[in-house]
């Protein structure tokens, strides 16, 4: 029995991850896409550019983004199911934070051919990606597809955690992404926080008066995060993933470039591995241009 893998891209797969996971899956991976809308004109999560996204939000054209519907969770799920696929492991972005999930389960109900497991992630772009690749190893190392979701479950809940700074809070205001971090809008002139996804929702996790304080807390939370993991097993492989909005790390702020810089040259011990990587542009949509995020996880 083969088993087919789903993600929503938000995952932010670059072209080489995508051909590795279908690869080793058979050719059984597809990559569900989101809408980004500016002004008028929507397109894809994937067809926008960085740069036109960041440009047009500095510009301040309305920008907004759109879930899949449940048939292009359809779409995917009949193709993998006629290329032989018997289960099918779907992930998505946290359900609290988008009706991807919903519009995913919708479609699980209408393809009885296969066993669908669905898995609310509860996070997103490197930890999402991340999630990904547990699921492949755990299909590759022989697993049942009901096992690979427990294993996924397991490991978003406890083996990846994601911290940010946005540059304006306006952003995720607009797009009602901002949960219990609501409470920071009232006093967004006299503090820069530090966030964090906690169970899929934006939590404060720091507040602090300059943003240079901001970054020295989000390195220090990344430091304390590895330090867990390492204390759970002391052979684990460490990714630390430095995300942001623009195409590059050079066009990123200075912000992030420091503390790409501190967590490259951190004492950390054991394994780890530091990189950068493109926040999809639906994300981009909530958090703003200029943010600055940190994945920290370990590697399957």
């Amino acid at each position: 029995m083969s088993t087919a893998v789903l993600v929503d891209s938000t995952a932010q797969l670059s072209v080489e991850q995508r051909a590795e996971f279908d690869a080793a899956l058979g050719g059984l991976f597809r990559v569900v896409d989101l809408s980004v809308e500016v002004g008028e004109e929507l397109r894809r999560d994937s067809d926008w550019t960085p740069a036109e996204l960041c440009s047009a939000m500095r510009g301040g054209a309305r920008v907004q983004t759109s879930l899949p519907s449940p048939e292009d969770f359809s779409a995917a799920l009949r193709a993998v199911a006629e290329a032989g696929a018997a289960d099918a492991i779907v992930l998505t972005l946290p359900a609290v934070l988008s009706g991807t999930h919903g519009s995913a389960a919708s479609a699980a109900a209408e393809h009885p051919e296969l066993t669908v497991h669905l898995v609310d992630s509860r996070t997103t772009s490197a930890g999402l990606a991340g999630a990904v690749a547990v699921a492949v190893a755990g299909l590759a190392a022989g697993l049942q597809a009901a096992a690979v979701a427990g294993e996924v479950e397991d490991w978003c809940s406890a083996e990846t955690r994601t911290f940010f700074i946005p540059e304006d809070l306006e952003y995720l205001r607009r797009g009602g992404r901002i949960g219990r971090a609501a409470s920071l809008l009232g006093r967004a002139l006299s503090i820069t926080p530090v966030l964090g996804l906690r169970e899929g929702a934006v939590v404060p996790l720091a507040r602090v008066r300059t943003t240079a304080r901001a970054e020295d807390r989000l390195v220090a939370l990344v430091a304390e995060s590895c330090a867990e993991y390492r204390e759970r097993s002391a052979d684990a492989v460490i990714e630390i993933v430095v995300l942001h909005p623009e195409a590059t790390l050079g066009e990123a702020g200075d912000g992030t470039r420091r503390v790409h810089a501190a967590l490259t040259a951190a004492d950390i011990p054991g394994e780890v591995h530091v990189r950068t990587a493109v926040l999809s542009t639906v994300i981009t949509a909530h958090v703003g241009p200029g943010a600055l995020g940190v994945a920290v996880q370990t590697r399957p």
